[in-house]
């Protein structure tokens, strides 16, 4: 009798509390997606000239090679790159950890493909989408920016830059079929949650920022 009153219960408040989480997910998808503009491209050609492009994380192997997410990332903002529709790169990542600095290896990708290492400048202090274009603004200098990701990635990207006022363009860098590709979609959903909440409710800070990083000036370089 017990198990039977506590099974009603829990329907009659738990799948209630549920449908309405699952509602407020959906409407926040709704809203962070309905940023998309126009200024998504598949083609690095059809960009027109932005100074600055943003590659954002995505692991790398324990040799240091770059996964193939974010090989493609590089290798896309490296044919922008040549083609002159961007001058310089960032690329971000937590180099907290001794044996793991992906920023260097990022850095190392590029120069691989013809980047002059000038144009390439390091963030050290990613934790998260919204700390990297928060800090390429804040450190950097940002106003205007190149996003390369894939489109799993890329909306989201856009709409925290577009909330933290930096006029962005995206390009998708899926170049290959991703492993997991369906985990990463569903992932989403509770991503552009976080990101909404640090947008609009919390206004978050990044963990670290410091002074202004002159991007006229080549960055200090670790290889």
């Amino acid at each position: 009798m017990f198990i039977k009153d506590y099974i009603k219960r829990w329907i009659s408040w738990g799948l209630p509390f549920f449908a309405m989480l699952l509602f407020f997910i959906l409407i926040i998808n709704y809203w962070v997606l309905s940023f998309w503009k126009e200024s998504m491209y598949q083609d690095v050609r059809k960009l027109s000239f932005v100074e600055v492009g943003l590659v954002f994380w995505a692991s790398v192997k324990t040799n240091l090679e770059p996964s193939d997410i974010l090989k493609d990332r590089l290798v896309v903002a490296a044919k922008a790159y040549e083609l002159w529709r961007i001058q310089k790169i960032i690329v971000s990542w937590d180099n907290s950890q001794k044996y793991y600095n992906e920023p260097v290896a990022m850095q190392q990708y590029l120069i691989e493909l013809w980047v002059d290492d000038a144009h390439i400048f390091l963030d050290y202090a990613w934790f998260d989408t919204y700390d990297s274009i928060y800090r390429a603004k804040h450190i950097f200098g940002v106003d205007e920016v190149v996003l390369f990701t894939q489109d799993f990635h890329l909306k989201r990207a856009m709409y925290i830059a577009e909330r933290l006022w930096i006029e962005n363009y995206g390009v998708f860098t899926n170049l290959h079929t991703y492993k997991n590709y369906d985990r990463y979609l569903r992932r989403e959903l509770l991503a552009r949650v976080k990101a909404f909440l640090d947008v609009e409710i919390n206004s978050s800070k990044p963990k670290f920022l410091w002074p202004l990083i002159d991007m006229s000036e080549p960055q200090k370089k670790d290889l």
